[in-house]
């Protein structure tokens, strides 16, 4: 045998020796072992017990706000005789895509909006700013400014101090709690989350703040579209009132004179220019209408589509783990740092030696 093939062995010999005899170390402890894992399993189940779990509110939704072709350039010049610019029934698909909703549901003026708004706490309407404060342990510091923010006379006066509440309180959130995702880049599904020790301030403040911005989002989307609508609207009901006048006009001037003589000319000038008048009337009223109907069209395509897929539901999810999740998780965890701690421990004392 050469000498690489007989320090080979040996190496390998060791190897297998040393190995043997880890094994054998930790069956030797195996008593401090399960102490040990049975330690961790109970600390993991109190910590999960005693601790104040996380709960989490989660909304998501589906939005689609792309708007069919426009059909107004074949007709665009009817809208000069409302006096409406047809280009404002264009859709500017431009205007609220999916990533700047994201960014509007991180704004400050959305967050404080939510944080006015009221929801029922132990049957009482109380403003969600209240409820945050007084979880978060700072309303006492408020009370020392005196900051009230049920008595809106209050807030007018301190207007300043008031904004900056409600804007530091709005870093918090978007710091701490609030999550605005997108699970897909290839999709229009947004949610929203917001997670908290309250249970129910969490499930309010994310209902409330899907319910202002989506509200906000919708009006935007179609302010032009129905402030061109109700003018041509206007229009119309003007021009219908103007075309039953006309046709009246013409009924007295067809009663004043029944048996009209055809060599009398100057007669018929009266019924001939209240005929006229229906007549131009009744074309412009048709071409509104016409124009009007497109314009209901065009609203309805500007907007835009937000569906509810989830929305939170009590109870909510938490951080807190299931009591089989605990066992689990408890021995598991507690075996694997049993082994690496008197693993560690062998190291240090055959340092040692």
């Amino acid at each position: 045998m050469s000498l690489n093939q007989s320090t080979n062995s040996y190496s390998l010999n060791n190897l297998i020796n040393k190995i043997d005899s880890y094994f054998k170390y930790l069956i030797s402890e195996k008593k401090k072992i399960i102490i040990l894992t049975f330690s961790f399993l109970l600390v993991l189940i109190s910590y999960n017990y005693v601790k104040s779990p996380i709960y989490y509110a989660k909304t998501t939704f589906v939005l689609d706000s792309q708007s069919s072709s426009n059909p107004i350039g074949d007709v665009a010049s009817l809208a000069s005789l409302a006096g409406i610019n047809a280009s404002s029934f264009i859709d500017a698909s431009g205007l609220f895509q999916i990533d700047n909703i994201q960014e509007l549901y991180k704004s400050n003026s959305m967050i404080m909006k939510t944080l006015m708004s009221k929801s029922k706490f132990d049957g009482i309407d109380v403003p969600l700013i209240n409820r945050f404060g007084q979880v978060e342990k700072i309303d006492r510091k408020w009370e020392k400014l005196s900051v009230n923010f049920n008595k809106s006379s209050s807030f007018e006066q301190k207007k300043r101090l008031h904004d900056s509440i409600l804007i530091e309180a709005s870093e918090i959130i978007k710091e701490k709690y609030l999550l605005v995702d997108k699970p897909s880049r290839k999709t229009t599904i947004l949610e929203i989350g917001f997670t908290h020790k309250d249970e129910f301030l969490a499930k309010s403040f994310n209902e409330n703040l899907v319910s202002i911005v989506n509200d906000f989002y919708y009006k935007t989307k179609t302010q032009k579209s129905g402030k061109n609508l109700e003018i041509l609207q206007r229009q119309a009901d003007s021009v219908k009132k103007v075309l039953d006048k006309s046709i009246l006009f013409l009924a007295n001037e067809d009663e004043r004179v029944p048996n009209p003589n055809p060599l009398a000319k100057i007669n018929l000038v009266p019924y001939q220019k209240a005929l006229i008048d229906v007549q131009s009337n009744g074309v412009i009223y048709q071409q509104i209408v016409s124009q009007l109907e497109l314009a209901k069209v065009t609203h309805r395509n500007k907007t835009p589509l937000i569906q509810i897929i989830d929305k939170p539901t009590l109870p909510l999810e938490n951080s807190r783990l299931r009591f089989f999740e605990c066992i689990f998780y408890g021995l598991f965890g507690g075996f694997i740092i049993s082994i690496i701690y008197f693993s560690l421990t062998r190291f240090y004392q055959s340092l040692i030696n």
